[in-house]
């Protein structure tokens, strides 16, 4: 006989909350279960046999039970397309970079480009009334602007 009005309705369906839809104390976690304690004062104390951690084996990994990633029996050479088997290349690490920039001169590009342009060019350039990265622009005060 009597209902809902509809927007009571629509509420009533928003029931199961999450804490987008719900203010901001609203916690509901994301069912990771607790790692720890939180005292009176707010300061949080974890619990190590809840905490997931990597022990590392005591006598190293040389005699460990640990398998790795990439299995020994994936080749280490590819085929080509004149059936010959071939090495992978060596990927250009960090190291190999920095010996290619010292042997370079070890100055960055962008660095030498930008002394060319500032020899080349002079202030009128392009840019027209902009002023050039990192230099100042007068301040010159306008007829009837108040001080």
């Amino acid at each position: 006989m009597f209902k809902s009005t509809p927007p009571l309705q629509k509420m009533l369906r928003r029931l199961p909350l999450s804490p987008k839809q719900a203010g901001k104390e609203y916690y509901k976690g994301n069912r990771v279960g607790s790692l720890g304690n939180i005292d009176k004062f707010g300061n949080f104390s974890p619990d190590w046999s809840k905490i997931r951690t990597y022990v590392y084996p005591v006598n190293g990994t040389e005699n460990a039970d640990i398998t790795p990633f990439v299995a020994t029996s994936v080749p280490k050479t590819r085929r080509t397309s004149s059936n010959h088997t071939d090495v992978y290349p060596k990927h250009f690490t960090g190291d190999d970079y920095l010996h290619a920039w010292k042997v370079a001169g070890g100055h960055d590009i962008i660095e030498k480009e930008a002394a060319v342009q500032d020899t080349s060019l002079t202030r009128t350039s392009s840019r027209g009334n902009l002023p050039e990265p990192g230099e100042e622009k007068p301040f010159v005060e306008r007829e009837g602007a108040k001080a």
